[in-house]
């Protein structure tokens, strides 16, 4: 006799291996929602952590006093830095506002909210303008703290009077507690 068997699935297993797929799909979505947003905010944080790290080295390399500057609106913020004075990173006419470099080789020094979606930056002291200045001498800073939050989490990034910068956050989650 000949044996022929027939392989594959049946309807039945099919629609039970789809029914466990879509269960595990609307367990993982919440959570990986979560992570995106985390990972938005640690982005944003070091990204700023970065850019103020960079501006305090540049004043101690090329001794010249840098300046940071910061501006928030309702919603949107940004900042950027340069050396001769301070910039303004929402003036959309002039190019060069936050950049550093010779003329024929400017760089770019301005970051935005666009670059950082639903992260919103603001600082402790609830000012929509703030700059400031690291020294050529010692790298010393205006002190500043600055806080970011989005439906995850907040982070802080803190300047001491004395240029050093660190990332902490409030529930001590990642990085170190506030």
């Amino acid at each position: 006799m000949d044996d022929q068997r027939h392989t594959g699935f049946t309807l039945v297993e099919l629609l039970i291996t789809l029914a466990v797929i879509a269960l595990l799909a609307g367990v993982a979505a919440p959570a990986m929602a979560r992570f995106l947003e985390q990972a938005r905010l640690r982005s944003a944080a070091e990204a700023l952590a970065q850019e103020l790290r960079h501006a305090r080295n540049h004043a101690l390399t090329y001794r010249n006093t840098v300046y940071f500057s910061f501006s928030a609106s309702a919603d949107r913020w940004c900042y950027g830095w340069r050396e001769t004075r301070p910039c303004n990173c929402f003036s959309g006419a002039a190019p060069t506002a936050c950049a550093t470099g010779s003329a024929g080789h400017q760089r770019s020094r301005r970051r935005d909210s666009a670059d950082f979606a639903s992260v919103r930056l603001t600082t402790l002291r609830s000012a929509r303008q703030r700059t400031l200045q690291f020294s050529a001498l010692r790298g010393m800073a205006t002190a500043e703290s600055f806080s970011l939050r989005n439906a995850a989490n907040e982070l802080r990034v803190v300047v001491s009077p004395l240029g050093r910068v660190r990332t902490c956050s409030l529930d001590g989650r990642g990085y170190p507690a506030c």
